[in-house]
């Protein structure tokens, strides 16, 4: 089967590496002159499920989806710089107090793989001073997802710096939309609530302090720990602005936030470099999978967790298209995911 993949971002990549190792022909179609030129291009990008208070249909869906990726990321290793070094979610506010130990209990990761720590416990696994409790995630990490993309797609034909823009000029058996808001200019997607939100992270160089860091925090933020002297920290979230323009003061917010959150990593930092993306989120935060129409499928409105959801959203699409039925998620949260949800009768 030949399936037509529209977009070289992870959503696209992703599809493409699952429906190759399921004797598919991928092949993708990208606007941009390389692989994952827009929102997917990071050199660094932490994997963490999205938390709700119950195990939902966001749920399931995003516990599937860590433990998907740690399975195929356990492969891949080193030639996507996967860093499997934990991630501890600050408890930095009321809400999160009460939200995330409902999270740990709701969820039942095994083998302590979701855990409430105490500060003194979070500080120890941080190698520097944590003031407040914190969700802590010893299996999260970091990887890039610029390199991921490239993985994904080795042995892939792949088509760059060719935009579509009807889909009655591609040849083969199935059409995938996997480029994000770009979705829209096709007339089966255009009643689809999705939308652009730019983000830029910030790479800044390792502080004292800051070079013990041995785990990723997040805080509203994040941080993770150095690569060749470097973290990555991230990220503006701006719904208003839909271009990928690097703005000064996006870099200073990043650090500001660092430093009032994470008082012991308050520091002058240098700034190395910077990157801004446009993701693609949807009305209900909640990405979209599945069928369209005859022949034309979506996986879109992956937002900040794509380097989760893509994946797992890959997989079941791979079975939708194949035949094979749902195997992986629930009823309601092959429901939630659908785009049947957003037609109005």
């Amino acid at each position: 089967m030949r399936v037509n993949i529209i977009g070289g971002g992870l959503a696209g990549c992703a599809l493409a590496y699952v429906l190759k190792n399921n004797g598919c022909e991928p092949v993708i179609y990208e606007a941009g002159s390389a692989l994952a030129s827009g929102a997917s291009g990071n050199d660094v990008g932490l994997y963490n499920p999205r938390f709700t208070a119950q195990y939902d249909a966001v749920g399931e869906f995003y516990t599937k989806a860590f433990f998907e990726a740690l399975r195929v990321f356990d492969d891949i290793g080193a030639a996507a710089d996967w860093d499997p070094c934990g991630a501890l979610h600050l408890m930095n506010n009321p809400q999160k107090e009460k939200r995330y130990p409902k999270t740990v209990e709701a969820y039942a990761w095994p083998d302590n793989g979701m855990q409430i720590l105490t500060p003194e416990e979070a500080s120890e696994v941080a190698g520097v001073d944590i003031l407040s409790g914190c969700l802590y995630l010893q299996k999260s990490g970091k990887i890039s997802p610029k390199k991921l993309c490239s993985v994904y797609a080795s042995g892939v034909e792949c088509h760059l710096n060719a935009p579509i823009s009807s889909l009655e000029d591609l040849d083969g058996d199935i059409t995938v939309l996997a480029c994000g808001s770009a979705a829209k200019q096709f007339d089966i997607a255009k009643h689809l609530p999705i939308k652009p939100v730019r983000g830029q992270v910030s790479y800044i160089a390792e502080s004292e302090v800051s070079s013990r860091l041995k785990t990723a925090l997040c805080f509203g933020g994040y941080i993770a720990p150095a690569q060749n002297g470097v973290h990555c920290l991230g990220s503006t979230f701006q719904r208003w602005l839909d271009h990928d323009n690097l703005i000064a003061e996006d870099d200073m917010a990043n650090i500001e936030k660092l430093c009032d959150e994470v008082k012991v990593l308050a520091y002058n930092y240098n700034i190395v470099n910077s990157k801004a993306g446009v993701r693609t989120v949807s009305q209900d935060h909640f990405p979209i999978v599945g069928q369209l129409g005859e022949r034309v499928f979506i996986s879109t409105a992956h937002g900040s967790h794509g380097i989760l959801s893509s994946l797992l959203s890959a997989i079941i699409l791979t079975d939708i298209i194949l035949g094979a039925g749902n195997q992986i998620v629930n009823e309601g949260t092959m429901m939630a995911l659908s785009p049947k949800r957003f037609v109005v009768n």
